[in-house]
């Protein structure tokens, strides 16, 4: 096992001779975990396929699953790409950088390992400031979270350090990241315009702004979270009750996910209480998640989800329904 180095970084003005540092490592074949406005990335030279390999071997990925391409310009999406439509160019004009990323007929001299057999490739420009200096001085960087294979993603450098300490170079640790859901995942290589991901922006946004509907096609299976706590939603307020009633007369330890907007009762016993915002503000839902790992819950609860605020809310529901065990 190697020793994974951790340099702390000014999140909005990030210090050029860290940023150094971790470019060389990069450089070099390495993996870096960056912070991005949603999740922390692990990223690799595009261009390295040993590099890129290394990714999928830290993370315990599949090796068929395509990566994103993070970038910190367009200059670097020319040099990956076919073309770039005029819908492609329209949507980066007005949503990067940001949680977009946008599938577009890739170039040949980006590594069939990056693409995973595909003939398109994933982009995505960030916007926080720590990611955006890597970013340009490095080149382009095949970047999925940085997570093992089937955890919630990480929201901070603690997480990272949770899964993938030792396996990795560095860590740029700027805190905490933003809203914690992963970007939307548009594809445009076909011709078609198609969502094959619900994330951090909003298929109706993106509707209303192109002003066309928009098909969602589940891309892969997505795995369950692998969580080290047991997650269940309950189904009504006496639902809840009931469930922390019972747990807690058995000697579980528990923690209950209160949904903001939704009416909140006291519920006694309880060991552990979180607060979640469905829009993505406040505190993340990974962080709920690692965190009740963290301090030995054994069920965590989460509270009766509004159908209508679900409703506005499907990425994170999507997050939601991934992390609680199946009955």
């Amino acid at each position: 096992m190697r020793t994974t180095q951790y340099l702390k970084v000014n999140a909005r003005q990030p210090e050029q001779e860290i940023i150094h540092i971790v470019a060389q490592y990069i450089k070099s074949g390495e993996l870096v975990a960056f912070p991005t406005e949603t999740v922390y990335g692990l990223g690799a030279d595009v261009f390295n396929p040993l590099a890129v390999e290394k990714i999928f071997q830290a993370k315990g990925r599949p090796p068929e699953n395509a990566l994103l391409v993070h970038v910190s310009s367009l200059l670097q999406v020319d040099g990956l790409v076919k073309e770039i439509s005029p819908t492609a160019q329209k949507l980066m004009e007005h949503f990067w950088p940001g949680p977009l990323s946008i599938i577009l007929p890739s170039q040949s001299r980006v590594p069939e390992i990056v693409r995973g057999g595909q003939v398109g490739v994933g982009l995505r420009m960030p916007s926080h400031p720590v990611a955006l200096a890597l970013i340009e001085a490095t080149g382009p960087l095949a970047a999925p979270s940085a997570n093992l294979y089937g955890r919630p993603s990480p929201t901070n450098a603690g997480h990272v350090k949770q899964d993938l300490d030792g396996s990795i170079a560095a860590v740029l640790d700027a805190g905490e990241t933003g809203s914690g859901l992963e970007s939307t995942l548009l594809d445009l290589s076909s011709g078609s315009c198609r969502i094959l991901r619900s994330g951090a922006i909003r298929v109706d946004v993106l509707e209303e702004y192109m002003g066309q509907k928009i098909d969602i096609v589940q891309a892969e299976s997505l795995p369950q979270y692998i969580m080290k706590c047991q997650v269940i939603i309950s189904e009504n307020e006496e639902d809840l009750k009931h469930k922390l009633d019972t747990l807690n007369a058995q000697g579980m330890k528990t923690g209950t996910v209160h949904i903001a907007g939704m009416p909140r009762h006291k519920i006694e016993r309880e060991s552990i209480v979180y607060d979640l915002d469905l829009s993505g503000q406040g505190v993340s839902l990974y962080s709920i998640l690692r965190d009740a790992e963290e301090n030995g819950v054994e069920i965590l609860v989460f509270a009766p989800l509004d159908p209508e605020l679900a409703r506005l809310a499907p990425a994170m529901m999507d997050r939601i329904n991934r992390a609680a065990s199946r009955e």
